[in-house]
């Protein structure tokens, strides 16, 4: 490049220089303070940060306060979906409370007119009297049961979660449930030589109490030798039992299977199923670690299994899981 061509070019930088020079002293003071110092629009921005950084926490606070009351009301729907387990089968109990207290009222007034009406007793009149109070102590007994049952079903408060002795659990609820299934069904359960599971007794008889109630009225009453609700429980994966509850009933049309566990929905006429047990028995065995599933075919009957871990002092290796049924 010559001399002068490099002259020329210097000159024209020099002029472009200028020209920027020119253009930056245009844009004013304000647009130089925003480039060179963090002045008023700096400060802007740290105004806005600070009021969304606040709205963010009022939000954060509210959704809080709105997750407590969630929970509240997932509390209640659970302890109403008991008392409508107990609305269900109030007859049912009071039947059975009925038969053993007509024999103890019956058993009383004989003891009362023998002891009034003979001053002595022979031996078999003895013999009689304690026959009978036997029979009395023995209805007062079984009436004393139906209330401890109901009492655990009822009960409001959460009680924790521990070993629970999955074998008595089921065998409460079948009892709690038979009113429902005797005219429907034969009852089967194999649930014996299971491990105690992780999980809380109340809770358990609940979700059990629902699924032989759904059972039991998933079959038309009339025919019970032909029909049958087996629960059987065994191993399933390692550190679980699994406990299935099969029925012989009218079956789940596909079109409702997957809405089976969402509340409030029911297949049932109106007034006799309020959609809130199966939901509340996802929520409760999802809650102690386990699963529900279904599975259902329309005119063939359902199954519904309950896998539930091991509670932890009882886990056992593959092989003695083996041992349990």
């Amino acid at each position: 490049m010559t001399v002068r061509a490099k002259v020329g070019r210097l000159a024209a930088m020099t002029r472009r220089r200028g020209t920027l020079r020119q253009a930056f002293e245009r844009l004013g003071p304000k647009a130089r303070c925003t480039v060179e110092t963090p002045c008023a629009d700096n400060r802007l921005l740290e105004e806005t940060v600070r009021e969304r950084t606040a709205a963010l926490e009022a939000a954060n606070a509210k959704l809080s306060s709105s997750l407590e009351q969630l929970h509240a009301t997932q509390a209640q729907l659970l302890f109403a979906d008991r008392l409508i387990a107990l609305g269900r089968i109030a007859a049912g109990v009071g039947h059975e409370i009925n038969n053993p207290l007509a024999f103890i009222l019956s058993n009383l007034e004989y003891i009362h007119q023998e002891l009034q009406q003979k001053e002595r007793l022979s031996e078999q009149d003895r013999q009689e009297i304690l026959e009978a109070l036997a029979e009395t102590r023995d209805g007062a007994e079984r009436i004393r049961l139906i209330v401890r049952d109901l009492q655990t079903l009822s009960r409001a408060e959460d009680v924790g979660s521990g070993p629970a002795e999955l074998a008595a659990v089921v065998r409460t609820a079948a009892k709690m449930a038979m009113h429902e299934l005797r005219h429907r069904a034969r009852l089967v359960v194999e649930c014996d030589g299971v491990p105690p599971v992780q999980g809380n007794g109340s809770r358990l008889g609940q979700v059990f109490l629902n699924l032989l109630l759904n059972a039991a009225q998933s079959i038309s009453p009339g025919n019970a030798e032909g029909n049958e609700v087996r629960v059987v429980a065994r191993p399933g994966e390692p550190g679980h039992v699994l406990v299935e509850v099969r029925d012989t009933g009218c079956g789940i049309a596909p079109e409702h299977r997957e809405r089976i566990f969402d509340p409030f929905f029911t297949t049932k006429p109106l007034g006799v199923g309020t959609g809130l047990g199966l939901a509340v028995c996802h929520g409760i065995v999802t809650s102690l670690g386990g699963t529900l599933t279904m599975e259902s075919a329309p005119g063939r009957g359902s199954v519904f299994s309950v896998s539930l871990p091991v509670a932890g002092a009882f886990v056992q290796s593959p092989r003695s899981q083996a041992d349990w049924t």
